[in-house]
């Protein structure tokens, strides 16, 4: 059988399948031993513990990565890097990707390649205080006021409706992956 029939030749990007929670010891061995250009998308977002919010960053596409190389060329030094499991195939064929859908992904993520995935807050809408002594409190957004990065909320306190503001990171965000359609 003939590889170069069965492989294209030239630099593709490619989707490449890291072992689990491995997809940023995959890019950076890709990059380094190998000198390949590597898209790893991450996303981050808050999530509350036992000390408070905490903000985490874990793999948009867990599990995967972009990677640009020729196949031809380089299918065996990218299937054994560190961290890799597998160069995913359909039918037996290795599918490159489209450049524009690698771009079209960059667009939305910042110079690192991170997107937070929190939606912003909307006047109307129930959330929560994460910080402070009224930790846990229900509370209503009634005013956004983005200058200063705060909120005007609602609260109920002893029976009786009160007004406060507060930062818009001590509030809880609702969150949205960064794929998802809105409407």
């Amino acid at each position: 059988m003939n590889l170069s029939k069965q492989f294209e030749s030239g630099e593709r990007w490619y989707c490449v399948r890291s072992k689990p929670k491995k997809e940023r010891m995959a890019a950076g061995g890709l990059e380094s031993l190998h000198n390949l250009e590597v898209f790893c998308p991450q996303i981050r977002f808050q999530r509350k513990t036992v000390r408070g919010p905490v903000w985490f960053q874990e793999a948009m596409f867990p599990g995967y990565l972009f990677v640009r190389f020729d196949l031809f060329n380089m299918k065996r030094a990218v299937s054994y890097a560190p961290g890799v499991l597998t160069l995913p195939a359909f039918n037996g064929k290795f599918i490159p990707i489209p450049e524009s859908i690698i771009e079209s992904l960059r667009n939305d993520l910042d110079a690192e390649s991170v997107v937070d995935a929190v939606a912003p807050l909307e006047v109307g809408e129930e959330t929560t205080i994460l910080e402070g002594s009224m930790r846990g409190l229900k509370v209503k957004v009634i005013k956004m006021m983005s200058a200063q990065e705060r909120v005007g909320v609602l609260m109920e306190m002893m029976g009786t409706l009160v007004e406060a503001d507060f930062p818009i990171s001590a509030l809880e965000h609702r969150v949205q992956h960064p794929m998802a359609v809105e409407e």
